[in-house]
């Protein structure tokens, strides 16, 4: 956490912005609650820098389920966005709209 990110795959963004990418594992590692965990870890890792206004997040465009998974956790819908050969949607969550309560408190 804090490196530049030097590949620039997001492009030119604002030194306060953080990316998340978690891949979980197996089919049947989905539906334990081992996403939301990790999310909570890792979103409050991020925000524990208090300099981190935004965690961003690009999943498949195809990846429905993932879709629900980030909205539940508060993530916003930003754009749809092409990285290389994948299309994907891009998220985000605001400091000011991530409530660690409540994600805890769910998981």
């Amino acid at each position: 956490m804090g490196e530049k990110e030097e590949s620039h795959y997001w492009g030119d963004v604002a030194p306060d912005l953080r990316a998340i990418d978690i891949w979980i594992g197996e089919e049947t590692d989905l539906g334990k609650g081992y996403g939301t965990r990790m999310m909570q870890l890792a979103l409050a890792r991020c925000f524990a820098d208090p300099r981190v206004t935004t965690v961003l997040i690009d999943p498949l465009a195809s990846n429905t389920r993932a879709h629900r998974f980030y909205e539940r956790l508060g993530f916003q819908f930003v754009e749809p966005r092409r990285f290389g050969d994948d299309e994907c949607f891009v998220y985000c969550l605001n400091r000011a709209d991530w409530h660690p309560e409540n994600t805890l408190a769910s998981g």
